[in-house]
């Protein structure tokens, strides 16, 4: 039995590539999560936000290493863009992941008041620490 291939009409051929140019593909992965809900091992990671940003603007870093002076740093966004708004004085909440201790200092190159987290430590609400809300000015990680 030969088989013939099958002939669209040119209304119908135009119908099927009307539909192929709108055809949305779905990707396999869905869009990046903010990173507000969690943060990754071996890193300390900041929030602009208390509660970790909850309902409010989306700033965050994480760190891997000592920063002696936030100032030369600027949040990213929910989205890992660069927000051009510095960290200086900036933090609200932090979540620490490193694998052991790391101090928030009030002042630039590790001076002035501060706190001290944990490994697996998290608060939310930095403004019940020495180092207070909207005041850090750099990071120690300990085991680095």
């Amino acid at each position: 039995m030969e088989e013939r291939p099958v002939r669209l009409s040119k209304k119908a051929a135009g119908f099927v590539a009307a539909a192929a140019l709108f055809t949305v593909v779905v990707p396999a992965t869905a869009a990046v999560a903010s990173p507000r809900s969690t943060c990754y091992g071996g890193r300390v990671c900041l929030y602009a936000g208390f509660d970790y940003n909850r309902g409010q603007i989306d700033h965050w870093r994480d760190f891997i290493k000592d920063d002696s002076n936030f100032s030369d740093n600027n949040w990213l966004n929910w989205d890992f863009s660069n927000s051009w708004r510095t960290m200086n004085n900036e933090t609200s909440s932090v979540r620490n992941r490193i694998g052991c201790s790391a101090t928030l200092w009030q002042h630039p190159f590790y001076t002035g008041a501060h706190s001290t987290f944990t490994h697996n430590s998290n608060d939310g609400f930095l403004a019940n620490n020495a180092v207070g809300n909207n005041r850090a000015s750099s990071l120690d990680i300990w085991c680095r």
